[in-house]
């Protein structure tokens, strides 16, 4: 005789639709709770066209939030100050800043093999130095750990300062966009919470206790407000940021290849400066650069002395050339490369400097104007001199100001 169950028998003729004959459709959330007219929904629409912020969506509830959906609460939490999560041991930090944007702060590896040729760059970082392409089989199959460790801590107006300990000149930090999973039973839900989120971090300090490190990266994540020290004299390959911010300032002991900027860089007040120990070899800035109420723009030594390759997704030493429209013509003119692409104007106020401790090597291009040119200085011109095709020598500009010269 048969074992009796205590549980329910489902009806022998219920109707189960499936995708397949063992997979069931999974459930949706109801798109709307009340059926509306078309006029509506159209009325509806145009009214939040018109009215673009995400606040005036939410209390209409179009796109619709899920409120019952697990995990997830209808009115995010507030965030009174960035929260720190470090992880892989301190070689990484998770940030939460007061608007919700997520960030990873990390180390990284960087090869002690520079390429020596194009062909052998094409080929792959790790290059065999003897004029041949590097082989497949010289590659490495798994990327180094990196060296030192890193610390952020949070201020009260809301930025982060960054320390970074045993660091080396093959470290990478690098500040990304850290991304936000997709939680169970949010999916069709629209995230709201997401929608003002700046996705930049305010950096108030960059402290490299070695002295020693790669690069320091956040082109499109950081805007820096406070100082960045790195007080060794081995060469930096890159320092970048969103942008430099009053309050800023940069100081390095060595030299530095290539300073990039995606906006504008504001330095003001005294004793606020950008001081590269000894040569900058490309000075990229996307906006506007300006010097006032006593800050200074200081290079020990040469502009410009060894032309850099792009990095990233910011220009190289060779940007006149590669922006020049070529394609269907016959023109085989060479454009120079340059030291500095600003492609705002430069604004050296009274009480501040903008010094070239020796040369300028290759041609600083401004495309806006430059106003306070009594106020920059350099010792040399040592742009290679032109041979023009009647046999002439032309000793190009060390500066080439597209837009006025105000002195």
């Amino acid at each position: 005789m048969s074992t009796s169950s205590n549980r329910p028998r489902s009806p022998r003729h219920t109707f189960r639709p499936t995708a397949t004959a063992d997979a069931r459709l999974e459930e949706r959330v109801v798109m709307s709770a009340s059926p509306v007219s078309l006029h509506q929904y159209l009325s509806l629409s145009q009214r939040l066209l018109a009215n673009p912020s995400p606040r005036v969506a939410r209390v209409v509830g179009f796109p619709a939030f899920t409120k019952d959906a697990p995990g997830v609460s209808e009115n995010p939490r507030t965030i009174l100050a960035p929260v720190i999560q470090t992880i892989r041991g301190g070689q990484s930090v998770n940030v939460v800043t007061n608007d919700g944007s997520r960030f990873r702060i990390q180390l990284g590896y960087v090869s002690n093999t520079q390429q020596t040729s194009a062909a052998e760059g094409s080929a792959g970082a790790y290059a065999q130095g003897s004029g041949s392409t590097a082989l497949s089989i010289a590659q490495p199959t798994e990327t180094p750990q990196p060296q030192g460790t890193v610390r952020v801590y949070p201020r009260p107006d809301g930025s982060v300062g960054i320390i970074v300990d045993g660091s080396t000149s093959n470290t990478e930090l690098s500040i990304n966009p850290l991304p936000r999973s997709i939680r169970k039973g949010y999916a069709h839900s629209f995230a709201y919470g997401q929608a003002d989120q700046s996705r930049v971090l305010d950096v108030s300090s960059i402290t490299i206790n070695s002295g020693a490190i790669a690069s320091i990266l956040g082109f499109h994540t950081a805007d820096l407000t406070g100082p960045v020290v790195v007080s060794g004299t081995q060469a930096i390959d890159r320092i970048a940021f969103r942008s430099i911010q009053p309050g800023a300032s940069i100081t390095t002991g060595g030299d530095l290849n290539t300073l990039d900027v995606l906006q504008g860089v504001t330095i003001s007040g005294s004793g606020d400066n950008i001081a590269i120990g000894r040569d900058l070899n490309l000075l990229n800035v996307g906006g506007d650069l300006v010097l006032e109420n006593g800050a200074n723009f200081f290079v020990a030594r040469d502009l410009g002395l060894v032309p850099q390759p792009p990095k990233g997704t910011g220009t190289g030493s060779n940007v006149l050339t590669l922006n020049v429209p070529l394609v269907g013509t016959q023109s085989t003119t060479q454009f120079p490369a340059v030291s500095g692409f600003i492609q705002g104007d430069v604004i050296v106020n009274p009480g501040s400097q903008f010094a070239i401790g020796r040369a300028i090597d290759n041609q600083l291009q401004v495309n806006g104007d430059f106003i306070g040119t009594s106020r920059f200085s350099f010792l040399t011109n040592g742009i290679t001199p032109v041979v023009n095709p009647d046999g002439t020598v032309t000793q190009p500009d060390a500066v080439n100001v597209l837009g006025a010269r105000t002195a």
